[in-house]
C-alpha cells in the first residue's frame, strides 16, 4: 500500500512536471495571429533609413528601393541630382551613383538692425538717383525740342521772329519732304542744334511751289538755309551749303 501511494505521488509529480514544462514551452499545435506575428524590422519600417552612403555606385532603382521617391528632381553638369528630405544624390552621366550628401536644413538668422537700415538707405539713394536721371533726361529732351522746332502747316505763311529762340543764333531751314539733298543735311543741321548751346534749327516745311510761304520769302530751291543772328537779323543769303552756314553761325558768334 505504501509502494501503490509513493507510485502515485511519482506520477502525479511527473504529470505536473509535465503540465509545468507544457505551461513554460506554450502549446503545441495552431498559435493565435498574436503570437505569430512578427515584430517589424525597424530597418524595413520606412524607405530611407538605410545607411545612405552605402548606395555609391547604385543605380537609380536601388536607390529608389532604399530611400523612395525623391521630392525632387535637378540635372547639373555632372548628372541627375535627387533630393530628398535629409539626402541629396547626386548621379553621373550614366545614372550611378556618384556621392551621397546628408541635406542640411537652412536657418534665417536674425536680420541685423543696422543691416536694414543701411539696405534701406542704399534703396532709398537709388531711387533718388533713377529720379534725378528721369528729371536730367526730361529736361534735356525739353531744350531739344526749343531747340529743333519744325513748322508743318501746308506751306502758310509764318511770323519769322515769333519762332525764333530769344538770344540765339537761329538757322532756319526751308525745306520738302520731297527733297532728297534736304534729307542728307537735315542730321548735320539737327547735331548742331543739338550739341551746340548757342544755336537752334527752325524747319519750316514748304510742302510745293505754289504755297504762301514761297511767296513770303522769295524761296527758288530748296534746301533753303539762312542764318540769323541773336538780334534776329539775316547774315549773308540764302544757301544750300552746309558749310556755308556754318561759316554764318561762327560769324554770328563773333559778333
Amino acid at each position: 500500500m505504501y509502494i501503490l501511494v509513493a507510485g502515485r505521488g511519482v506520477a502525479g509529480s511527473d504529470a505536473t512536471e509535465r503540465e509545468k514544462n507544457s505551461s513554460d514551452s506554450g502549446p503545441v499545435g495552431i498559435l493565435s495571429p498574436s503570437a505569430t506575428a512578427s515584430k517589424p524590422s525597424s530597418t524595413d519600417s520606412k524607405p530611407g533609413t538605410r545607411d545612405a552612403q552605402s548606395l555609391a555606385g547604385r543605380g537609380t532603382d536601388e536607390v529608389e528601393a532604399a530611400l523612395g521617391k525623391p521630392s525632387g528632381k535637378l540635372q547639373n553638369a555632372q548628372g541627375a541630382l535627387w533630393l530628398y528630405a535629409e539626402w541629396r544624390v547626386q548621379f553621373d552621366a550614366d545614372n550611378h551613383v556618384l556621392k551621397v550628401e546628408k541635406d542640411q536644413p537652412m536657418r534665417l538668422s536674425k536680420l541685423d538692425p543696422q543691416f536694414v537700415a543701411s539696405s534701406d538707405a542704399v534703396a532709398k539713394g537709388a531711387y533718388a538717383r533713377a529720379a534725378a536721371d528721369d528729371a536730367a533726361r526730361a529736361k534735356a529732351a525739353e531744350l531739344q525740342k526749343e531747340r529743333i522746332r519744325i513748322v508743318s502747316d501746308g506751306g502758310q505763311e509764318v511770323d519769322l521772329p515769333s519762332l525764333m529762340a530769344p538770344g540765339k543764333i537761329t538757322i532756319v531751314d526751308f525745306y520738302a519732304e520731297w527733297c532728297g539733298p534736304c534729307r542728307r543735311i537735315s542730321p548735320q543741321l539737327e547735331q548742331m542744334a543739338k550739341t551746340d548751346p548757342d544755336v537752334t534749327l527752325l524747319k519750316i516745311d514748304i510742302v510745293n511751289w505754289n504755297t504762301p510761304v514761297i511767296r513770303q520769302f522769295g524761296i527758288q530751291s530748296v534746301p533753303n538755309m539762312r542764318v540769323f543772328d541773336r538780334t534776329g537779323k539775316q547774315l549773308g543769303d540764302a544757301t544750300h551749303d552746309v558749310s556755308l552756314v556754318m561759316k554764318s553761325v561762327e560769324q554770328a558768334k563773333g559778333s
